[in-house]
């Protein structure tokens, strides 16, 4: 109330650019973002206090000129002391005179050597969006051009950002999420309105669920024409995009005027990168990217550390090295950065036994000794075996323990002695198991601690035996004459093409052949985004990892159905000429469909994709094609598919009738239903 209250009494300040804030957190984030002249805090906020977000921001180089005052409704001079030391230029008791205030912070104006106020430029402000994308250290813009966010499009014809377009909006956000998997940075998509923005919507919602920094832009009517039926008005009068994406993103918010803009987009930045990362939505009217504005004076970052408390690490550490049988999961979020190679420090320190999710494969070696590969959705008997042969320590690292990531929650993770939960995000700790040690730090900054440690600390971790190294499971190869088994396809796969190929892998029946038969020894080959389970985003994620790493080999591994959604985009790489080398795993069904229906209800029902020749579609859009049905064809292929430039589809015939073990995951998410999984094959 007291927010809504301000945001009123400065309405008609049209010099006051004013963002308001409900936590010390976000406060902090928006400070760094936005460089504000003022800042007033209450001493008394949600989560951090006021007196700790001065003091860092005072801390921050780039922050500690900022006026800061702090208040209180309960001021008393003990607080007004802390205050003060924290750093604030006033502090007083509420309410406060906001004009007041105001008017003593735009009395401070910038000034040059000679005293007088720096002059003011302007710039349109959709050039502005492409400018401060630049310093952003954006390379790329993905998206489909359209009418209202055509002065984005317009700008970027001046500027040096690549600007890639794809045939579907959900194309775009894929190759996005894939850009942003693959690097850690940010990633853009620039879409119009109305049936533009919805088409994108299931890949911000991937974003959302997987964790990635992706900003979409959305271009809207002008503000004067909100409400009058517009055709594809997407404000709070129409389609009211900004609430539809409230809930799948970080940051959803419609730009409310030409000033606001560098403020916001600002935010958005730096939201899409701060703690958990995940996207950011912004809708910005023609009249705000066509009108003009004041340039911003100044700009900065913020970062927002965890405080890892010492005698925490150091408990965590005698647990590790005491323990008998410890067990190491990583996932997703120990990719990127030196948390990787931090994380085989650290099982070599202890000489513990490390599973991977499926979505963090990749993240520890699977041709280490201690490697025992992937634990959950198409996952290894030595990591298995392991877990069912009893640990008494658990450490779980950057990863929500959903049952793709468990075994379907399987009740062996709930170590007897310890369990400790390690993530960026409090949300995900504690959600299907009970941890003793909740951690909330990246796993980067937990594992650092924690290797210093044991480092630290004199004598040998307990003798254990070693794993034995990822066991697989060996099957039959195809007795068809014209088919080929999926595990002998992926073998060949791997065998052709070179070490560090990034491989993008679909939502299937392929994905758990993928997870189980690649062998994955870098952090960034095998690129999953199973958070939301689309289908069709490998195509367009083998598109953005190829122009994250143009040297490096990058290939997406669908299957039919997956690429009947999306695979127009094979278009996009052939006119981008992107290499890439698309495996389509065809069976002619909804294979993983039609398995869980035969297992849940006991009948199947006809899920087929055809009549869809993978090969004459493939042609059609421009890629060299290739039809694989028996063992030996691919490794015979391998002159072309390791020279031919441009895309090239494969349509590998997979024999339908060879499947994995697996768990019965329907039975695992029923009531009661964790720990009687049971195995079907």
């Amino acid at each position: 109330m007291q927010l809504r209250a301000i945001e009123r009494i400065l309405r008609d300040q049209h010099e006051v650019d004013l963002t308001v804030a409900d936590n010390a957190i976000d406060a902090m984030i928006a400070v760094g973002a936005l460089k504000p002249d003022l800042v007033i805090m209450d001493i008394l906020m949600p989560g951090l206090d006021g007196i700790e977000a001065c003091r860092r921001i005072k801390a921050n180089a780039e922050t500690r000129d900022i006026q800061i005052v702090l208040a209180s409704a309960m001021m008393t001079p003990e607080l007004e002391r802390a205050a003060r030391h924290a750093g604030a230029r006033r502090v007083m008791a509420k309410p406060v005179d906001l004009v007041e205030l105001v008017g003593t912070a735009a009395a401070q104006t910038v000034r040059n050597p000679a005293g007088e106020p720096e002059p003011v430029t302007t710039i349109r402000g959709a050039n502005l969006v492409v400018e401060m994308l630049a310093e952003a250290g954006v390379e790329i813009v993905f998206g489909l051009p359209g009418g209202a966010i055509s002065p984005v499009h317009d700008a970027l014809l001046d500027s040096k950002l690549r600007v890639v377009t794809t045939r579907h909006e959900s194309g775009a956000m894929f190759a996005a999420a894939g850009y942003a998997r693959a690097t850690g940075r940010l990633a853009v998509v620039a879409v119009t309105s109305g049936p533009g923005v919805l088409n994108a919507l299931t890949g911000l919602a991937t974003a959302w669920c997987d964790g990635l920094p992706v900003l979409l832009l959305v271009g809207e009517v002008p503000r004067p024409a909100h409400g009058k039926g517009v055709l594809q008005d997407g404000s709070a009068h129409g389609l009211q995009i900004v609430e539809m994406a409230r809930y799948i993103s970080k940051l959803a918010a419609e730009v409310p005027r030409p000033s606001a803009l560098p403020h916001l987009l600002r935010r958005a930045i730096a939201t899409t990168q701060s703690g958990r990362r995940g996207p950011a939505l912004l809708t910005l009217p023609m009249d705000v990217t066509m009108g003009q504005m004041s340039r911003p004076r100044a700009g900065g970052t913020v970062t927002v550390e965890h405080v890892l408390a010492p005698d925490l690490v150091d408990d965590v550490a005698t647990i590790l090295r005491d323990a008998q049988r410890p067990l190491i999961l990583a996932g997703h979020g120990v990719r990127g950065g030196t948390a990787p190679a931090r994380l085989v420090a650290v099982a070599e320190q202890l000489a513990c036994p490390v599973a991977t999710t499926p979505k963090g494969k990749g993240t520890f070696p699977d041709a280490h000794p201690l490697a025992l590969g992937v634990l959950g959705l198409g996952g290894h008997r030595s990591a298995q075996r392991y877990l069912e042969n009893g640990i008494d320590v658990v450490i779980a690292l950057g990863t929500s323990l959903g049952d793709m990531s468990t075994d379907g929650f399987s009740p062996h993770l709930q170590a007897p002695r310890a369990m400790i939960h390690v993530d960026i995000d409090a949300k995900q700790i504690g959600r299907s198991y009970a941890p003793t040690h909740a951690i909330v730090a990246s796993a980067e900054e937990f594992l650092g601690a924690l290797a210093d440690r044991l480092a630290r600390t004199q004598g040998p971790a307990a003798l254990r035996a070693l794993p034995g190294g990822v066991e697989r499971h060996v099957l039959t190869s195809s007795r068809r004459f014209d088919r080929i088994a999926p595990q002998d396809a992926i073998a060949e796969i791997q065998e052709i093409l070179p070490r560090d190929t990034i491989f993008s892998i679909d939502s299937g029946e392929h994905f758990l052949f993928a997870a189980h038969y690649l062998e994955a020894n870098l952090p960034d080959a095998f690129v999953a985004m199973t958070g939301l389970g689309s289908m069709g985003q490998s195509i367009g994620a083998a598109i953005g990892a190829q122009l994250a790493f143009p040297t490096r080999t990058v290939s997406a591994i669908c299957g039919d159905g997956c690429f009947a959604m999306n695979a127009f985009e094979v278009a996009t790489a052939v006119a981008e000429r992107l290499p890439i080398r698309v495996f389509v795993f065809n069976d002619e069904r909804l294979g993983m469909v039609e398995n869980g229906h035969q297992k849940v209800y006991g009948r199947s029902p006809a899920y087929p994709t055809t009549p869809m020749d993978v090969c004459t579609v493939a042609q059609g859009l421009g890629a060299t094609v290739l039809r694989v049905e028996r063992p030996g064809q691919l490794l015979a292929a391998r002159d072309l598919l390791c020279t031919a430039p441009g895309p090239i589809v494969v349509d590998v015939r997979i024999d339908p009738d060879i499947m994995l073990p697996r768990r019965d995951r329907v039975s695992a998410m029923a009531p009661g239903g964790a720990g009687k999984t049971k195995q079907v094959s």
